[in-house]
């Protein structure tokens, strides 16, 4: 498993800058939610960091554990990355949300996080396919539809992919066809 720890890394990963990500981790490594170096640059004051753990109190944030009360609320999004079931977290006021288990919880989180035609046409898709699965006629063919509609989309929609992925798993091993409240 290899662990990123540069802001080019992390910045190919989710599509922004690498002033923005090297601005978190150096925000991170100071509250102490993460362990980090960094190293001064030849002829200027700028520093460049680098990601090595996360630290005990990072954990403890992220679980929502913390002693301190430490005002750390993160917006995951499950990436289909390197290394799976990766955790991102990513926004200026960032909200918790659910995991995503459910078709109920996917329209939501489309209705919430994505916008434009390619976030409609994602909804639309998803739609049929809670159909077809209630109908027991599901079409591999639309998974996939969903899954290249949410690449061209952009890490945003990637938690919805990851999440009809697991659907359609539950789905095919229970043998039955997924009923939605």
């Amino acid at each position: 498993m290899e662990i990123l720890t540069r802001p080019a890394d992390y910045s190919k990963l989710i599509g922004v800058t690498e002033d923005v990500i090297a601005f978190n981790i150096q925000y991170l490594a100071m509250a102490e939610l993460v362990i980090a170096r960094s190293i001064g640059s030849i002829g200027t004051t700028k520093k460049l960091w680098f990601i090595l753990d996360i630290s005990s109190r990072g954990i403890e944030a992220v679980e929502g554990k913390s002693r301190e009360g430490l005002a750390v609320n993160f917006n995951i999004i499950n990436i289909n990355a390197p290394v799976s079931d990766s955790q991102i977290a990513a926004g200026e006021n960032i909200a918790q949300e659910q995991s995503l288990n459910t078709f109920q919880d996917i329209e939501h989180y489309i209705e919430h996080n994505l916008s434009g035609p390619v976030a409609k046409a994602i909804q639309s898709e998803v739609r049929e396919l809670q159909e077809e699965i209630q109908n027991d006629q599901m079409k591999p063919s639309r998974t996939q539809k969903i899954r290249n509609m949410c690449k061209q989309y952009g890490p945003a929609a990637l938690a919805v992919s990851d999440a009809i992925m697991r659907l359609v798993t539950a789905y095919l091993q229970s043998g039955q066809t997924a009923h939605q409240p």
